[in-house]
């Protein structure tokens, strides 16, 4: 197995907040809680490029590792994933194209700041 690590950049975007700031994964410039209310929303989004050298029968996804608040959203090409507890493990060999965006959306239940707390990865699975 071969993982790629999606660190920096990332752009997060809070309710409030314009134009988004550029932050690493794990997120290392914490929100304040005070700018913080219940269903606020934080979305992180990148881009990258499809790993090269695939081959047909290897199968690669995607590894939210860990977060903090409600997990409302994670799309990939436009293909939303249903929330799961942490860690999000999805498949994206059949969506998978020559350039890719993933869009993760938090919500605070509570006041509590979400954030990306663990890494998010790509694993490649040779056949």
């Amino acid at each position: 197995m071969h993982v790629i690590k999606l660190r920096r950049p990332w752009d997060r975007t809070v309710d409030l907040e314009q134009p988004p700031v550029v932050v690493d994964v794990p997120d290392a410039i914490p929100l304040t809680a005070t700018s913080i209310s219940a269903g606020d929303q934080v979305r992180y989004q990148r881009g990258f490029n499809s790993p090269s050298g695939l081959a047909g029968a290897d199968a690669i996804c995607l590894c939210v590792g860990a977060w903090q608040g409600k997990l409302e959203s994670v799309q990939v090409n436009g293909t939303v994933f249903s929330p799961a507890h942490a860690p999000l493990v999805v498949d994206l060999s059949k969506i998978l194209e020559g350039f890719n965006r993933i869009e993760i959306t938090l919500t605070s239940e509570s006041g509590e700041v979400p954030c990306l707390t663990g890494d998010v990865v790509l694993r490649i699975q040779e056949d």
